[in-house]
């Protein structure tokens, strides 16, 4: 009897001890689940922080023409404090490169004619001399150094049109700071933009565009520079 007694005190604490050890079990899967969904909540948090940078980053104003943004058919203009633009031409061509360890993406090419207002059209007398109306070509770039050194790249180095027409990175007349070095992981974003004063917009079916080679600090060239041939 006495052993029955005990034998049933030893079931019933053994029970008890199952029970908890499942409680605990339970109580460990649900906070390890609800640290995943914690975790997975950040997790998605953060990269929409990052795609809301990234996009913010993706049209940078520029103080010496209008924001073309809006023009998406041959024939539309955008006027505003800096003066009016008429889209001209237009490419859908949109494509990234990999030089060496610097990736490039090429995007929004554009061919506008511009009348700037009156306030800036000394800024272009460097740039053209016919600097109250003028048209001039401009494209969206993203460099991103991909290696663990510094490296030293031009997007640009050289645009040349069919007919012929060239321009080089001094050209530019956007500034803004896509030429020269990247730290490693740097990524650079902004437009770049080029007085056409040679070529006849109606007879403009392609560019070319040459990128410099990518150097190290030193100036001496890891990677050979690429043409990418873009068709209007």
């Amino acid at each position: 009897m006495q052993f029955s007694a005990l034998a049933l005190s030893l079931l019933l604490i053994a029970g008890g001890c199952s029970i908890a050890s499942d409680q605990a079990e339970s109580t460990e899967e649900t906070a390890n689940e609800q640290t995943s969904e914690i975790k997975d909540a950040a997790n998605q948090a953060a990269q929409k922080q990052v795609l809301n940078h990234v996009a913010a980053k993706t049209y940078v104003n520029n103080p010496q023409a209008p924001e073309t943004r809006s023009l998406k058919e041959v024939g539309q203009t955008f006027t505003d404090e800096d003066g009016s633009v008429t889209l001209k031409a237009i490419t859908d061509y949109s494509g990234t490169h990999s030089i060496g360890p610097v990736k490039l993406t090429i995007a929004d090419i554009k061919v506008m004619n511009y009348s700037p207002s009156p306030d800036l059209i000394d800024y272009f007398h460097g740039y053209t001399h016919s600097e109250d109306n003028f048209s001039y070509i401009k494209l969206q770039v993203t460099i991103e150094n991909t290696s663990e050194q510094l490296v030293d790249f031009a997007p640009v180095s050289v645009l040349e049109t069919n007919e012929g027409e060239k321009k080089d990175f001094e050209d530019d007349f956007y500034l803004q700071n896509l030429y020269g070095q990247l730290q490693s992981g740097e990524t650079k974003m902004g437009e770049l933009a080029f007085v056409l004063e040679k070529t006849d917009l109606e007879n403009l079916k392609s560019i070319a565009i040459h990128t410099s080679d990518v150097f190290d600090e030193k100036k001496t060239s890891l990677h050979e520079g690429e043409i990418v041939e873009i068709s209007f």
